[in-house]
């Protein structure tokens, strides 16, 4: 988790958000692979075939977004990254969710991650602790509701199907991103959005059925 999350950081700081979480959302690969090799989960060609039409959905939004000239090669390695060791992580996460719970497996993990990165915080001179007033509410939504009860349901998922198909939510992130976006900060919607959110939805239906 530590690895995943500060590679996806950097990748973020090195190109575009959007971007960023286009990348990211190639993760479903990695996982049906991981969960292939490690839980001996089938890999049928209609799961494949899915994860293929919802990684070119996906894709698609990219495409749309066009090319400035100004994205960075080392962030988009770094995306990849977070991508594949996340993939890893849910792998794995499920093992342990299955063993121990979801709740207990998410609070052991960013527990024993926080530990991890003290030294890394205390090298880099960087405080361990600190509260600014003026980033609290986002920092109050972003550890209840995206740490907290984002990867409590995730996983709590997870424990209730197949590995593969539980992390194909993550194909939604980025055509939602970009409807809240048009709806909270006025960006265009567009043709490319609208379709390659069918496309998704579609790949979604197709892994279920």
């Amino acid at each position: 988790m530590v690895v995943s999350m500060n590679f996806l950081q950097y990748g973020i700081n090195l190109t575009r958000a959007n971007l960023a979480a286009t990348i990211f959302s190639s993760n479903p690969l990695f996982v049906a692979l991981a969960a292939a090799v490690l839980l001996n989960e089938p890999l049928n060609m209609r799961k494949v075939l899915s994860l293929g039409i919802g990684f070119a959905g996906v894709a698609l939004i990219f495409q749309g977004g066009g090319h400035d000239g100004t994205i960075s090669y080392q962030g988009l390695i770094f995306l990849v990254l977070a991508a594949l060791t996340f993939g890893i992580y849910t792998v794995l996460g499920k093992k342990i969710t299955i063993r121990v719970g979801s709740l207990t497996m998410n609070s052991l993990s960013f527990i024993f991650g926080s530990i991890i990165l003290i030294p890394f915080l205390l090298f880099q001179r960087q405080p361990v602790f600190f509260i600014n007033i003026n980033i609290l509410p986002q920092m109050l939504y972003l550890s209840i509701f995206v740490t907290g009860l984002a990867y409590y349901t995730y996983f709590k998922g997870l424990a209730l199907t197949d590995t593969g198909l539980g992390s194909m939510v993550f194909f939604v992130k980025p055509p939602l991103a970009c409807f809240l976006a048009a709806i909270a900060l006025g960006e265009e919607l567009t043709l490319t959005l609208v379709l390659s959110t069918i496309i998704v939805l579609a790949s979604i239906y197709m892994s279920q059925h």
